[in-house]
């Protein structure tokens, strides 16, 4: 027997003198076998000392299965992250017949993506599709469309709720915002104008700003101005912030453009800068947080959500492992510069 590779169980039946079906049923406890064959079998796993991974039964049935995962190509160094936890998984489960192919979507903009998702539907090539949807609404009917057609469809980082998908999987942005909202209340102290810098008004954008203004509401000393709501191409125009930046006390970025927001603020020079607080991390963030700019961020676990999108796929795809949870909600985790060298 080859020690240098796992046997499939089409060889390890071969190397018993069982059927692989019947090598399935011993190792699943699927019954209807013969007490002699069920020994033979089991004293054999002994003498070989062969370990029957968890996908015995897809190897038995000797199916391959082929996911697709689309997310935007935007902001990079998130899914950068992603892709990491991605490739993990694809390292994990490609022995066991799990084939992944990785697209990315272009910007941030809807119809591209759409095309892409319409596309590799048409194409009859995947049993699976992971989606980072950029609008939950638009994308719930070709996500239904999808799976009306078969294909099991789930999302991730971002969620389409009123669509058909399987689960989902990534942060609870609601609790993120609230989260976001109670730091940066704490370290505001006395003081009491809060700002929030928005882009488009995705779904976790949405869930973000409802929970943010959720604790703010709380707190009867603290006003919320603006909020300051931008186009992607405002991140670039120093002067769009100046103002803002000189009425408030402390500011929420709610976008993935923490660094460029802290770069701005640097640059302005105020006497006394505002609070500063986000999400997720780079390297640039770690600078200004070392450079007093950035008082904290909230990173939302990229790598683990590239992960179990994958791995939650494959359990349901290939051991037909009931999804028990619609959502699979990945830990929140607050970084200050004490910890940030952690999360590059």
């Amino acid at each position: 027997m080859n020690q240098g590779r796992k046997l499939t169980i089409k060889e390890f039946a071969k190397e018993i003198g069982v059927s692989p079906a019947t090598l399935d049923r011993v190792l699943n406890n699927r019954g209807n076998v013969k007490r002699e064959t069920y020994e033979k079998v089991m004293e054999k796993i002994k003498e070989l000392n062969y370990m029957p991974n968890k996908s015995a039964s897809f190897l038995a049935r000797m199916n391959d299965f082929s996911m697709a995962i689309v997310f935007p190509e935007h902001p990079e160094y998130f899914w950068r992250q992603v892709e990491k936890g991605i490739q993990v998984a694809i390292d994990e489960f490609r022995d066991y017949g799990l084939s992944v192919s990785v697209f990315r979507s272009e910007g941030y903009d809807l119809e591209p993506q759409k095309q892409m998702v319409q596309q590799l539907i048409d194409s009859g090539k995947y049993d699976a599709i992971a989606l980072s949807p950029n609008d939950p609404l638009e994308m719930a009917e070709l996500i239904d469309r999808g799976v009306d057609k078969g294909i099991t469809i789930c999302t991730f980082n971002s969620d389409s709720p009123l669509s058909k998908r399987l689960y989902y999987v990534g942060c609870d942005y609601r609790i993120a915002g609230r989260l976001a909202a109670d730091v940066l209340c704490k370290f505001l102290g006395e003081k009491t104008r809060v700002g929030l810098v928005m882009s488009y008004t995705n779904f976790q954008m949405q869930q973000k700003i409802t929970g943010f203004r959720e604790v703010v509401d709380e707190y009867d000393h603290i006003e919320l101005v603006g909020p300051l709501r931008l186009r992607q191409e405002d991140y670039d125009s120093p002067e769009v912030f100046a103002d803002y930046f000189r009425e408030v006390d402390g500011i929420y970025v709610s976008s993935a453009r923490l660094d460029v927001v802290a770069k701005h603020l640097e640059e302005l020079g105020l006497d006394k800068r505002p609070i500063l607080i986000g999400h997720d991390m780079t390297e640039e963030t770690r600078m200004y947080m070392e450079r007093g700019i950035i008082t904290a961020t909230i990173c939302q676990d990229p790598v683990n959500q590239g992960y179990l999108t994958v791995k939650s796929m494959f359990d349901y795809l290939v051991n037909g492992q009931k999804i028990g949870l619609k959502e699979n909600i990945t830990k929140l985790e607050l970084v200050t510069k004490e910890n940030a060298l952690y999360y590059i």
